[in-house]
């Protein structure tokens, strides 16, 4: 007789054994996959620089290298050009505002001066002809005007004599008519003439006063014109050292063309490139410390300039206080330019990655220092040791401060001892 087997059940702990291999093998899955999802690259500790995020006081300062240019300089120009007949001084000499230097000869400015001149004169001749013209019109209207003012006298004495005569039939009727209308003819004349003087007299004024401008102007042309030789005797501006004067005896020089340059050499003032970075937060009147000869000194910003040239923009800037003794033109100064107070801020280390990432975000390392994973950031102001850090990172967080350039395209970084 058959008998039935019972089937033995499993024991409880198997089953909680086979549940723990499918979830780590679902972990380990999971694991798997999410890796091969992230950009991952392997990296050794020692090619990287990892720094840690600290909280202190943020200087605001940027490093800015000058050079020490004369405070003033006035160039040298050809006003009208010509061939260079003799140097009277030599390059690097001390001259004083007068000094004759340079010597030009220029055949055609003479001739045309001579033109001119010849010109402006006939042209001077007729406004003086035209003036006199019009005083000689004067004095003939006032002549008729006092010839018929005579003549109404002498009328009206006859007129009244003969009034009384031809009253009592002593003369004729006829005879004193006439000298009446005689008399009412040079009355109505002497209007006449008035008015016309009147006329000639404001065309005279405002024709005298025409021709006075432009003999005011002849005249200067003429002045200009004779003062042309004066320009090829070139002098020399101000007092100063002339630390320039390229040009040979016998060079043509034409119109404009540079002679040479002389600098006031009692003072100076420092010329600096700066990044255009801080092209918004560069304003007059800003210090900027540095040290010569162990020794500190202040200069302070008097101009910058607008233009931006291969992303740099140029300054200027004077002693403030006491100056460094014994500098000279060209000499090379390291400068702190100050662009605000000191403020207690999160901070980063400046390194490398900056240029690579733009301040915009890191590779920060986790707590196990195995991985690095990139972290978006946001940066405010810099200096020449350290970045403002505004939001993304926390004091005590470790990043890699070396450059980026291979790991643009990562997404985490495996370090490996």
């Amino acid at each position: 007789m058959d008998r039935v087997i019972e089937k033995k059940r499993r024991p409880l702990w198997q089953w909680i054994l086979v549940l723990m291999v499918l979830v780590s093998g679902a972990a380990w899955l999971y694991n798997m996959l999410s890796d091969a999802s992230i950009r991952t690259m392997r990296l050794s500790q020692q090619q990287t620089t990892i720094a840690s995020v600290s909280y202190g006081a943020f200087e605001d300062i940027t490093p800015i290298r000058g050079t020490i240019q004369p405070l003033n300089s006035v160039y040298l120009d050809a006003v009208d050009g010509g061939v260079v007949e003799e140097v009277l001084v030599e390059e690097g000499s001390f001259v004083v505002a007068g000094q004759p230097l340079i010597q030009l000869s220029n055949t055609d400015l003479r001739l045309n001066v001579a033109r001119n001149d010849t010109s402006i004169t006939e042209q001077l001749n007729n406004l003086s002809n035209i003036s006199n013209g019009l005083e000689t019109t004067k004095l003939s209207t006032d002549r008729q005007l006092i010839e018929i003012e005579y003549r109404l006298i002498v009328l009206e004495r006859q007129e009244q004599r003969l009034k009384q005569l031809a009253t009592d039939s002593l003369v004729s009727k006829e005879q004193y008519e006439s000298i009446v209308d005689e008399l009412n003819y040079q009355s109505k004349l002497r209007a006449n003439t008035r008015a016309r003087q009147t006329l000639e007299d404001r065309i005279r004024n405002d024709r005298m006063q025409q021709i006075a401008l432009q003999v005011n102007k002849l005249e200067e042309n003429l002045e200009l014109s004779q003062s042309s030789f004066e320009n090829l005797l070139v002098r020399a501006p101000i007092s100063g050292q002339l630390t320039s004067l390229p040009i040979e005896v016998g060079e043509n020089k034409i119109r404009g063309q540079r002679l040479g340059q002389i600098d006031v050499i009692e003072q100076f003032k420092i010329v600096a490139q700066v990044d255009e970075y801080y092209v918004t937060r560069v304003n007059s009147e800003q210090s900027a410390p540095f040290t010569l000869g162990g020794q500190q000194f202040q200069a302070r910003v008097i101009k910058i300039y607008p233009e931006i040239t291969d992303g740099t923009f140029t300054i200027d800037l004077v002693f403030d206080g006491a100056a460094p003794e014994n500098i000279r033109r060209g000499q090379a100064l390291q400068l702190d330019l100050t662009l605000g107070s000191a403020v207690e801020s999160l901070l980063i280390p400046l390194g490398s990655y900056i240029q690579d990432t733009g301040g915009n975000w890191v590779f920060m390392v986790d707590n196990n220092g195995e991985y690095a994973s990139r972290r978006s950031i946001r940066t405010g102001r810099r200096n020449n040791r350290f970045i403002e850090v505004i939001d993304g990172l926390s004091t005590g967080d470790r990043i890699i401060t070396s450059s980026y350039n291979q790991l643009l395209e990562m997404d985490r970084i495996q370090l490996n001892l």
